[in-house]
């Protein structure tokens, strides 16, 4: 079944969804996930969660940015959204990287970014939407394996 902008699998029986499970890590890490559309916003949350991964969730990329900068340290991974209003993802992620360069960052869009976009800002991954939930557990779990904030 689709779900707005991110695919959520429609899995037959609660024993597939149970071998889902099973087979994508889980975490505990705190993760900052930035996206304009209460939804979506929602969504991740609910999902990173169920993972057990400790989930701020943010509709505003201004209000994201003033909580990261109060606390910069607290966020092992941030997943943001790339068309906001306010302050757009590129822009969300170029301020944060001010504050602490190495945290990773998983940047989300529905429109292709090349570097001249992203003016050469590196991300960890970028996911385009529609992304299957499954998609966002793999991808969450390689960039935290693979960074040390």
């Amino acid at each position: 079944m689709n779900i707005g902008k991110l695919k959520k699998r429609n899995f037959i029986s609660k024993g597939e969804g149970k071998i889902m499970e099973d087979l994508i890590a889980k975490g505990s890490e705190h993760i900052l996930f930035v996206d304009d559309e209460v939804y979506l916003a929602d969504i991740g949350k609910e999902l990173l969660e169920d993972y057990g991964y400790v989930v701020e969730s943010m509709t505003s990329s201004k209000e994201a940015f003033e909580l990261f900068e109060k606390y910069p340290d607290q966020f092992d991974l941030v997943i943001t959204d790339y068309t906001m209003p306010e302050m757009n993802g590129e822009q969300l992620a170029r301020k944060i990287r001010r504050i602490n360069p190495n945290v990773p960052i998983i940047m989300c869009t529905g429109i292709f970014l090349d570097s001249e976009i992203t003016n050469g800002l590196e991300f960890e991954r970028i996911l385009v939407k529609p992304i299957d939930m499954e998609d966002i557990l793999k991808n969450v779990r390689e960039v935290l394996d693979n960074t040390s904030v």
